[in-house]
């Protein structure tokens, strides 16, 4: 009867350890992560995670994590077994992230660390003091220096780490982390005009009067300008407000709209020193040429579509980005060459531009 007894107990016991030990090691997860920063202030780091500790007791004492790959970085690059290494440092990962539209690519270090009670080391290193026989706490974040490789847009990258116990202990257990940046760069937004990339433009109107034809009595000209718009978010920007002007000065008898140059050294309230010319500007939403009006707002809407915007390598920026394409026309209407005094013609065209905060994607 005593044997019996025995026996149960021992069984009951251990159905209760088997029941502890299998909690005590890391389970497969996935962790969505994302974060916005303008490049004029980029956080001193984003954590993936921050100090999550894995598994419990001295049963996950020897758990790391380590790659799928080492030199593929689609989803993270860095040892692919445990190492046991006494010296303390960071871990680093190398991580592709890819852009959205442009498709750009750029590897970047995701610093990991792993805390097993004493000191700090890389993910993948399986130390641990026989006095602190723990479960690991695991840390990965990106840093300040990392972030600012990134341009304006959005990116995203896939990490994926096996969890491995020392010295080659495979617990089929994954950790993906799904990480998408967006990355603004508001005091960048530009004009950008591809003729002119360090410089503002200088636009001869083109002017011409076809000497030694019936039409030598008058003149009249035709100039266009690319130009592409960068809202300083990648082409994110939903709405787009332009203002042209230009520099104010009175011009009597100008038909409304219009835009005037005027003689140097002459009378800016004479129009015998005054040139009067229309500004257009191609709609991007419709292809369709817009006059536009002195003064006057205009307003384009939806102009985040991918097949609008434009790829270029805007000057002091590293790889693609995408802006809005709006080439001008300047147009100079005939007028009689008797009516305006000879000389040299200049003028200020000011435009304005303002992409809405708001932004988001459209196909």
């Amino acid at each position: 009867m005593k044997k019996r007894h025995v026996i149960c107990l021992l069984s009951a016991l251990l159905l209760c350890f088997v029941s502890s030990a299998s909690a005590e090691l890391p389970t497969t997860e996935i962790t969505d992560f994302s974060a916005t920063y303008d490049a004029s202030s980029v956080p001193s780091s984003l954590f993936i995670w921050d100090a999550q500790t894995k598994g419990s007791g001295s049963e996950a004492s020897t758990v790391t994590m380590v790659c799928q790959s080492t030199t593929d970085t689609a989803h993270g690059a860095c040892p692919d077994s445990p190492v046991w290494q006494s010296a303390i440092a960071d871990g680093q990962i190398t991580l592709r992230f890819v852009q959205d539209d442009t498709h750009a690519e750029r590897d970047i270090i995701i610093t990991n660390r792993r805390f097993n009670g004493v000191s700090n080391r890389p993910v993948w290193n399986a130390i641990n003091a026989a006095n602190f026989e723990i479960a690991p706490v695991f840390s990965y974040f990106i840093s300040q220096a990392d972030l600012r490789n990134l341009t304006g847009g959005v990116w995203r990258a896939t990490l994926i780490m096996n969890y491995r116990k020392w010295p080659h202990g495979d617990l089929n257990a994954t950790w993906t982390a799904n990480i998408v940046l967006t990355v603004t760069d508001l005091n960048n937004q530009q004009l950008y005009f591809p003729e002119f990339p360090y410089a503002a433009p200088q636009v001869d109107l083109n002017l011409s009067n076809r000497p030694g034809t019936a039409n030598n009595h008058s003149a009249s000209g035709s100039v266009s300008l690319d130009m592409c718009l960068y809202d300083g978010s990648n082409g994110t920007s939903e709405r787009i407000d332009m203002l042209f002007q230009d520099e104010g000065s009175d011009a009597p008898g100008r038909p409304d709209g219009m835009f005037s140059v005027y003689r140097t050294g002459g009378n800016k309230s004479s129009q015998t020193d005054r040139l009067d010319y229309q500004v257009s500007v191609i709609d991007p939403t419709t292809g369709t040429s817009r006059t536009v009006s002195n003064g006057k707002d205009i307003s384009w809407s939806n102009i985040n579509r991918r097949n609008i915007l434009r790829q270029v390598v805007l000057p002091g920026r590293s790889g693609v980005s995408l802006c809005v394409p709006a080439p001008i026309t300047l147009t100079t209407p005939v007028f009689p060459l008797a009516a305006k005094a000879a000389g040299r013609y200049t003028g200020r065209l000011k435009i304005i531009y303002t992409p809405s905060t708001q932004s988001s994607v459209s196909q």
